[in-house]
This record gives structure tokens, sequence and C-alpha cells, in this order.
């Protein structure tokens, strides 16, 4: 109870009329209220208490270009990937070894995790937050990270035991 009377407009308007002022003053859908951060990050800009909306503006990020094929073709990609690892860990856990089934897992999982990956880079790691540099480093590290892993599952299945054997070694141990 003593919660809602302390948050309620009634107690905000008699114990601060300064934020009462604010919150009226932004009446509009776009525009912000600043307290005394806002204040004092707008002096030290050496900018006006009107202007202090400038000091709190995000950071251009430039929008890529829309291909459809990264689009809805992307899409259903991931989900035939995903989808397809199902019936291959299956045929691999009935039969045992095999080498169609161990191929197939040598490239099916890489490319699974460098789209899982890819994803995590586009929506997080993104040119905005890390630079246009940091964002081609990164996605041309994960591409040389999956040709690497690629090229080594298909070394371990043509002259090792294969994945399936390393996997049914590994859950034994």
């Amino acid at each position: 109870m003593a919660l809602r009377l302390a948050t309620s407009p009634l107690a905000i308007s008699r114990s601060s009329p300064r934020i009462v002022a604010a919150l009226r003053a932004s009446s509009s859908t776009h525009s912000r209220v600043y307290f005394h951060a806002s204040r004092h990050a707008a002096a030290a800009a050496g900018k006006s208490a009107g202007d202090v909306t400038e000091v709190y503006k995000a950071v251009a990020y430039k929008k890529p270009h829309t291909n459809q094929l990264h689009g809805s073709y992307h899409w259903d990609f991931e989900r035939l990937l995903s989808i397809s690892m199902v019936p291959l860990f299956a045929a691999s856990a009935m039969n045992g070894a095999h080498p169609i089934t161990d191929s197939l897992l040598g490239v099916v999982v890489p490319i699974h995790c460098h789209v899982g990956f890819d994803a995590m880079i586009t929506d997080y790691l993104h040119p905005g937050k890390v630079g246009d540099v940091g964002n081609k480093a990164l996605t041309w590290t994960l591409r040389g990270v999956t040709l690497v892993a690629l090229y080594g599952c298909y070394q371990f299945n043509a002259t090792d035991i294969g994945l399936t054997e390393l996997v049914k070694k590994a859950w034994t141990a």
C-alpha cells in the first residue's frame, strides 16, 4: 500500500513539482524526459537545455542493402538444415558408423553452426556496434573457421574412425 501511494501521480506531484513539469512538457510521443544527468551532459557539451536530446542521439547506422536471397530463402535454408539433422542423428544412432551419414554430419553440423554464429554476428555485432572493419573481420574469421571445421570433419571421416564412432567412444568413456 505504501509503495502504491509513493508512486501515485498525486504523491509525485506533491513531492517533486520539477518532475511533474518535465512530464507535462514531454507531451509528444517522440520526446524524452531527461532529468539531472541530461543537464550535466548538455552543459559538458556546451549546449543549452533545449538541445539535450542532441547529446543522446544514437550512432548513425547504415541499413544494409536488401537481397531477396537473404530473406525468405535464407530462413527456409536454416529450417531445412535444422530439420535434416534430426534424421541424420537418428540414422547414426540406429545404424552405427556409416560413411554416408558420417559425411553428411561432417557437412551439416559445421554449416548449422556457421549459420547460427552468422546470425549472432548480424544481430549483435553489426557495423553500428563494432564498426565496418570489426564486422568484416568477424565475418571473415567465421568463414575461415567454418572452412577449417569442414576440412577437419572430412579428414577425420576419411582417415580416422569417423564422427559417429567418435561420439560412441566419448559416450561410453
